[in-house]
């Protein structure tokens, strides 16, 4: 070996060293490993969905309670009037979580996944000594390394974020290293820190699926599978074209059909001349599969509306006897069947008639007036088209089996209007149900109708100002995983 290759290894491994003695200032701070109730040490930053909160002074209430007086404290407000500390250990773990809720939904919409990759894929590729450090310590050197040569290969960063928490490096400065922001993955971040703060069970679903991103001494992290660039399919078995060597197929027949597509990429990759005509011939393909796919499409969505219309016309002409139909919801539960099928939703909306939908409801918060134990939590708001009064209709979702099978329908729990108004705050009760205008031979649309005409002829208009008290954080993304011990479904 030269002297000039000694002196260059040497100068490399002086500044990894270098590197490595700064790491260690910013590697005790990993202030994001927070239980998400405990709203007292979470961790604040600008714009964090708290403070929009705050400035909302119609959510505060003054209640003499510790545990109220705390959350104000730590947080600026409380959103509940109830006192925290005489609710049962469930509910009061929800109202504490509403913080962690709230700002990791504004993370979530301040994230930049894609800034992040380039960002540290560019790092990679300048041989940042601090990052290739960082990479080294995490095992995940090689597989940055693949990402680099293939975009499309680039791991799960969770396979990132939880090594650095289990060597405590999970620091803003290092995750600006790797990274750039820390805004574009600190959903991450809160999500993984709760985990740490409160692990879950190693032999549970959720703990299977957290092990399978911790680091491991001997064990690197695997690059992203390679897409294929015909079909989309995901494969470590996917080949690379031997020409340009920079898209993967799965067999030949795609390579085929893909090469018109793809001639004029490979031969610029290769140095060679693209001709005026292969490139056109690849803008004529590519234009008629983004034609094929969004026929497909609309076939999709057209089979889907045709069952639906098929399903609602069932609806609006069944039986009366059906109005006897009985199922459970996911407690176990055995409730009416007041809509039947996975479409109910949209049939209540179309029975609602001169009723519009505002939005779908999954309340985290029920408004005034409307009882958290009788009530399920999932509904519609909607507004009388006549004079802009809004509705409540709240439901549970009902199930075949003993609550455990597919769903098979909706029932409502009731429908509710404003009553008063006290302080610019709206107070709600239930419409009764009309039973005595139902008759024999009515089915379950006909009855629906009739209730929701007689909420909508008892529903009063309110001033904008007014506070409706819906709290809507909406239901939460859900994607399911394989593991040993089961699906693993990860919530966002």
């Amino acid at each position: 070996m030269g002297k000039k290759s000694k002196r260059v290894r040497k100068k490399g491994h002086q500044q990894l060293k270098s590197a490595f003695s700064s790491l260690e200032v910013t590697s005790t701070n990993n202030k994001y490993v927070v239980a998400r109730t405990d709203f007292k040490h979470i961790p604040r930053w600008p714009n964090d969905g708290i403070e929009q909160e705050v400035s909302n002074k119609d959510v505060d209430h003054i209640v003499n309670d510790p545990i109220n007086i705390a959350l104000r404290e730590a947080v600026g407000f409380c959103p509940t009037p109830l006192p925290l500390s005489q609710n049962d250990p469930e509910s009061r773990d929800f109202v504490l979580s509403l913080p962690h809720m709230m700002q990791s939904r504004t993370a979530e919409e301040q994230s930049d996944l894609s800034s992040a990759k380039e960002y540290l894929i560019a790092a990679y590729k300048r041989k940042d000594p601090k990052v290739m450090l960082l990479l080294r310590e995490i095992n995940c050197k090689t597989a940055v390394y693949k990402a680099s040569c293939d975009n499309g290969r680039f791991p799960d960063f969770r396979y990132f974020i939880v090594p650095l928490f289990q060597k405590n490096l999970a620091s803003d400065e290092n995750i600006e290293l790797l990274f750039g922001k820390v805004s574009h993955v600190r959903h991450l971040l809160l999500e993984i820190g709760s985990q740490v703060a409160e692990p879950p069970p190693s032999n549970s679903p959720a703990g299977a699926h957290l092990s399978q991103f911790l680091y491991k001494e001997d064990e690197k992290v695997a690059p992203g599978q390679k897409a294929c660039a015909e079909c989309g399919i995901l494969s470590e078995d996917n080949v690379k074209c031997s020409a340009c060597k920079s898209v993967h197929y799965c067999n030949r027949d795609c390579q085929r059909k893909h090469w018109t597509i793809h001639k004029p990429d490979c031969l610029a990759a290769q140095g060679k001349l693209v001709p005026k005509s292969v490139l056109q011939k690849a803008r004529n393909a590519q234009t008629e599969k983004d034609e094929r796919k969004a026929e497909l499409e609309a076939q999709k969505q057209e089979d889907l509306n045709n069952d639906f219309v098929e399903r609602y016309e069932k609806f609006v002409h069944e039986p009366p006897d059906l109005c006897d139909s009985w199922a459970h919801c996911c407690r176990g539960k055995r409730l009416r069947v007041h809509v039947p099928t996975v479409n109910a939703i949209n049939m209540i909306e179309l029975s609602a008639i001169l009723l519009k939908k505002v939005q779908t409801l999954s309340l985290g918060m029920y408004p005034d007036g409307i009882d958290d134990t009788m009530y399920g939590f999932r509904g519609l708001e909607l507004e009388n088209l006549d004079n802009k009064a809004r509705i409540i209709v709240l439901f549970e979702r009902l199930f075949e089996g003993e609550g455990n099978g597919v769903g098979c329908g909706l029932h409502i729990d009731g429908i509710f209007v404003v009553d008063k108004v006290v302080k610019r705050r709206a107070k709600w009760r239930l419409v009764r149900e009309p039973l005595e205008l139902y008759k024999a031979n009515d089915n379950r649309n006909e009855r629906l109708i009739k209730y929701a005409q007689l909420a909508r002829h008892e529903a009063k208009p309110v001033p904008e100002t007014v506070d409706l008290g819906i709290h809507n954080p909406g239901d939460p993304d859900l994607s399911v995983m394989s593991t040993a011990f089961g699906n693993h479904i990860s919530v966002k």
